[in-house]
């Protein structure tokens, strides 16, 4: 048997958490349903979260230890999903996690436990929203919610990333302000890139969701601005 949550859930974890809405309200058209438990490295439950409750907002988050482990179950509902199809957003912008699903033992429930790092090529830590949907014949489901990997900044890829990007496009407006508005225009994507991944890694979203859009086009608009006052541009 192959639940159509199950095979939501063994994709990846952001997956789980997009059955996560703020209100009942994020499932207009359905009655599904999904319960998480988070546990850590020692075996301690530390964190819960259910599909429909107010749980997993900006300011309370689903915590995730990186080390640890996901235990869930769901359901449909009196919904038999078959033929669907299921996508998952990352602070609104599409990711390749998608896929399609037969089901055609007409599954309506499901369980079990992932191991949070076997679902992640690299180790990292931060604030994410994660929002997606599951629509086929029979039924559909959407919703979306926060989810925090805890853990040290430092020892995170995406910190080092953001530190990286940050320098490199530090170096390159300058660079480009003495000899290159194209070399301008380029440090500040590099500048806004860096500042997405040191929000996220420290939980800093001014603007909720879109943080990391307003982040980015900030860096773009200081490499245009730095471009421009160029000594020979002017």
């Amino acid at each position: 048997m192959r639940p159509i949550v199950r095979r939501l859930a063994v994709v990846s974890l952001p997956v789980l958490v997009l059955l996560l809405p703020a209100s009942a309200g994020a499932f207009p058209l359905t009655d599904c349903t999904l319960n998480l438990t988070s546990v850590d490295a020692d075996g301690t439950r530390f964190a819960t979260a259910a599909g429909g409750g107010k749980d997993s907002t900006q300011a309370d988050p689903f915590l995730v230890d990186w080390d640890g482990t996901v235990d869930w179950e769901g359901t449909t509902g009196t919904q038999v999903i078959k033929d669907s199809h299921w996508s998952v957003s990352v602070f609104s912008i599409p990711t390749p996690l998608s896929g399609r699903e037969e089901n055609a033992d007409g599954d309506r429930t499901g369980d079990g436990t992932i191991e949070v790092g076997v679902n992640l090529p690299l180790r990292i830590t931060g604030l994410f929203f994660v929002s997606g949907s599951i629509a086929g014949d029979g039924g559909s489901c959407a919703g979306s919610g926060w989810m925090r990997l805890v853990g040290d900044p430092l020892g995170s890829a995406l910190f080092w990333l953001g530190l990286i990007l940050i320098l490199l496009g530090l170096l390159a407006l300058w660079r480009g302000y003495l000899r290159s508005s194209i070399l301008a225009a380029f440090g500040g994507l590099l500048l806004g890139l860096g500042a997405v991944a040191m929000l996220i890694t420290f939980a800093m979203m001014f603007a909720g969701q879109w943080t990391p859009v307003a982040a980015f086009a900030a860096g773009v608009f200081i490499g245009l601005a730095v471009a421009i006052m160029r000594p020979e541009a002017a």
